[in-house]
């Protein structure tokens, strides 16, 4: 069996609701925006609401972790969650598909939730209390889990939480080197890239073996004007290189090697992007894992990350394996 992914991750509960636009605009909340809040004015939206919520782990990482479990490639992840009932929730959906984590539950401690209010024209107004995932500092991770894997995945939202996050972080990175564990960074958001630019540049690239982007996010790291610039910038930082563009596919450095993977389209009717770049990430690690030459992994990747926006969700069903497989033959 391949070594496997492991993840530094910012657990959290989505909890989905379908609203109107007017309980939108009665509240001042702009459609698609994204903010974090405390727990109790995100409790008053959920309360306000009629509609019942939909649960299900979420989270970026963990998103990529689910995909790369799919096909077959062992995964654990280190972040926290409470011992309340989402807390519960989070961890049986791993522990049901064979995804473990070293970090038991905090007591007395609430678990991260991101509420999603959308409307019928399947915008997303969301509101994230992140709870204890703030608290996970450079003792929560675990040397044996990270010297199980072949890649750690790191979680980029991590860098704008806080000193602990990014003792985390740090400490996760120091961990991999001395493990032979290769690391790669999700920057994962825009604000990240801009805000802990200084941080990137001087304590992650030069100890990291992948940088992964989309095209905002890899723009603002490398400080360039376009996706292009930003991949020749980011492309001298670091040994390998994504930098995904929507539908325009990818542009990957792996090594001695460039290529352009194009985004899988045929017979694909887009229904929503949620989650699609996690599937990339997580798909693209895996097929390194399990020892496919990069272009094979980056086809694969495009191709379940096609399959998760022609769905609602970002979970893809077991049947997606088989177009993985077919993918990278």
């Amino acid at each position: 069996m391949a070594r496997g992914l492991s993840t530094i991750l910012q657990p959290l509960v989505d909890v989905i609701v379908s609203v109107s636009p007017q309980f939108l605009t009665q509240r001042n909340l702009h459609p698609g925006s994204y903010a974090m809040v405390d727990r109790t004015t995100q409790d008053e939206l959920l309360s306000a609401t009629t509609n019942k919520p939909f649960l299900a782990s979420g989270g970026s990482a963990s998103n990529s972790i689910a995909c790369a479990n799919l096909l077959g490639v062992p995964c654990t992840y280190t972040g926290l969650v409470g011992d309340d009932d989402y807390g519960i929730l989070y961890q049986k959906d791993f522990a049901d598909l064979g995804i473990t984590s070293p970090n038991p539950r905090v007591p007395n401690s609430r678990t991260g939730v991101c509420l999603s209010l959308v409307t019928p024209d399947g915008e997303r107004t969301m509101r994230t209390d992140l709870a204890v995932a703030l608290e996970l500092k450079a003792s929560h991770i675990d040397a044996e889990t990270i010297s199980a894997s072949e890649w750690l995945l790191i979680e980029g939202h991590l860098l704008t939480a806080g000193e602990k996050n990014r003792s985390a972080i740090l400490k996760g990175i120091e961990v991999a080197r001395q493990r032979n564990t290769k690391v790669a960074v999700n920057i994962n958001s825009e604000f990240a890239a801009q805000t802990q630019r200084e941080l990137v540049l001087r304590e992650v690239l030069p100890k990291i073996d992948m940088i992964i982007g989309n095209e905002p996010e890899a723009m603002a790291l490398a400080s360039e004007n376009t996706h292009h610039a930003a991949f020749t910038t980011l492309s001298q930082l670091c040994p390998s290189v994504v930098v995904t563009v929507g539908r325009e596919g990818a542009l990957i450095k792996h090594g001695e090697q460039t290529i352009h993977m194009p985004a899988y389209t045929e017979h694909i009717k887009v229904v929503d992007t949620t989650g699609a770049g996690d599937a990339f990430t997580g798909v693209l690690l895996a097929g390194l894992a399990l020892g496919y030459p990069i272009e094979r992994a980056a086809r694969g990747a495009s191709r379940l990350a096609a399959a998760v926006v022609a769905q609602s969700g970002a979970r893809l069903p077991t049947s997606a394996a088989q177009l993985w497989r077919d993918a990278v033959k």
